[in-house]
């Protein structure tokens, strides 16, 4: 009676210490990640980091894009800001005669043109003929001649009783 006593207390030893044994191996692997979710995890990091490092990439790419588009813009402004006083200075007629009750003032106009531009005369107007009076006219042309040192600024040299192209103008 003895022997099965010990046999059954054996048993009993082994099946209880073996239970906690299998205990403690079913925590370890919740405390320690297995490899292949510890894999899992830093391929999670990596696609984090690529997708911030694509943002950033994205985002220089827009501002160059921009800056490109602005470029191209400008140039083109430009370019048709250059076509137009091209076609206006072109177009322009060789001289340009005033009426004035003082006399004719004939005006050497596609020279003043090539050398100062439309928008010296017409301002942000479109070309065309331009209505003077006395003060306008006086302000204009004999201001810009004297300022330039060029050109006529005495009545007789602009203002002429036969219609005569005034030289040097």
């Amino acid at each position: 009676m003895r022997k099965k006593l010990y046999v059954v207390g054996m048993m009993a030893a082994l099946m209880l210490g073996g239970c906690g044994q299998g205990e403690k191996q079913a925590e370890a692997p919740a405390t320690t990640p297995a490899p292949v979710e510890q894999a899992m995890q830093q391929a999670q990091e990596a696609a984090g980091a690529a997708v911030k490092q694509a943002e950033q990439a994205a985002l220089a790419v827009q501002e160059k894009a921009a800056a490109v588009v602005e470029k191209g813009e400008k140039a083109a402004a430009e370019a048709t800001a250059a076509a137009e006083k091209t076609v206006d200075k072109a177009l322009a007629p060789e001289t340009v005669t005033l009426d004035n009750k003082m006399g004719k003032i004939t005006l050497p106009h596609k020279k003043h043109a090539e050398a100062h531009g439309c928008a010296t005369c017409h301002g942000d107007r479109k070309p065309g003929p331009l209505k003077l009076g006395k003060e306008a006219g006086h302000a204009l042309c004999q201001g810009c001649h004297k300022k330039m040192q060029a050109g006529p600024t005495s009545c007789a040299k602009c203002h002429q009783k036969k219609a005569k192209a005034t030289e040097g103008c």
